[in-house]
């Protein structure tokens, strides 16, 4: 893309994950869009800022900024000062972005008036496999999304935070993330925005985000996350209309219906591909069949001939016996290189 592109900064909070750091930045610098400045905010020990910075191309700046352990509300908002480009968005250190991430948010946001845009996402499960010893996916699906709706925002974050991409001038105006929210802080500054400017949908997929096992994520901590959905609710309350709860209610069926016939019609092509893979199964084993049989007969015909060649050398070695025993029976002196060839074909 032409460097006349507006800049895009690319907000990374991470937290003593060095390998999974490595391959979220490594999604980034994949990106076919440039410029763009990544913002690595550090909440955990010292990076090896010389291994990192190698990762990047030209055209892809590099700020790591540490954030002194404050948290990770902390650490975005660290980001959003730091950030320079037009554009932002968001990416956790456990979580990619697909190569045209940036390209597509970018392209529609550059060529309309609205200010916030979303793709979609894929969940990916993730768990510690302890004979290979190291993260193995379990499943991956689509993440649940739909066409914007505050009031069902308001209920439901249903926006993964790296999907989105915000105008700068937004986040400034909204005062950046509340630093009272631990988790879903995210959630909260999306309900805050949207309470002003409504966001596009880009029904593609551009990222995935990983889910660990609750062997990793404790049932703890999903209490802990149940404690921070309270506090959103009771921090936007007055917002919770009947309206808005009708509306909810009435999206969220629609919703639910349009997740299940995707989810039919995801389920039809896979058993139409698995079916045709049944079909080219059965087509190679029968090809299998046939020149199994052809091997049998060329087999059967190969046991033919050495029965015959074996039956001409018992021939031969008899008429030998007859000569040898004519030849002493009338004291035939017989050469010496006579007798070796003979004694060779006996033998």
């Amino acid at each position: 893309m032409s460097n006349t592109n507006p800049l895009i900064s690319i907000i990374v909070r991470t937290k003593d994950r060095p390998k999974l750091l490595k391959r979220a930045l490594e999604s980034i610098v994949a990106q076919d869009y440039s410029p763009i400045e990544v913002v690595l905010v550090n909440d955990g020990e010292r990076l090896n800022e010389d291994e990192i910075a190698n990762l990047f191309n030209e055209g892809q700046g590099l700020k790591i900024v540490d954030n002194l352990g404050r948290g990770r509300t902390v650490a975005a908002n660290e980001g959003i000062r730091h950030a320079t480009g037009q554009f932002v968005c968001f990416l956790d250190d456990d979580d990619i972005i697909y190569p045209d991430h940036v390209s597509t948010l970018t392209g529609f946001l550059s060529r309309s008036d609205y200010r916030i845009a979303y793709t979609e996402s894929v969940f990916v499960h993730v768990e510690y496999d302890p004979e290979k010893k190291e993260m193995v996916e379990t499943k991956r699906y689509p993440a649940r999304t739909m066409d914007f709706s505050r009031e069902t925002l308001l209920f439901y974050n249903y926006i993964p935070f790296m999907c989105l991409m915000f105008q700068r001038d937004v986040l400034d105006e909204a005062g950046g993330l509340d630093e009272s929210f631990d988790m879903c802080e995210d959630w909260d500054l999306t309900i805050r925005i949207s309470s002003k400017y409504p966001f596009y949908h880009i029904g593609k997929v551009t990222s995935e985000y990983s889910i660990w096992s609750r062997d990793i994520q404790s049932i703890r901590n999903n209490e802990v996350l149940h404690g921070w959905r309270k506090k959103i609710y009771e921090k936007h309350h007055a917002d919770l209309t009947p309206d808005v709860i009708a509306e909810f209610i009435f999206n969220g069926y629609w919703h639910s219906v349009k997740f299940m016939e995707d989810y039919k019609r995801e389920l039809e092509e896979k058993i139409r591909e698995q079916e045709e893979e049944i079909m080219k199964s059965k087509e190679r084993i029968k090809t299998l069949v046939e020149e199994n049989r052809q091997l049998k007969k060329k087999e059967e015909i190969l046991r033919t001939e050495k029965t015959e060649l074996w039956q001409r050398v018992e021939e031969l070695q008899r008429s030998v016996r007859e000569w040898e025993s004519f030849a002493r029976d009338r004291a035939i002196r017989v050469p010496p290189s006579i007798k070796k060839f003979l004694k060779k074909l006996l033998h």
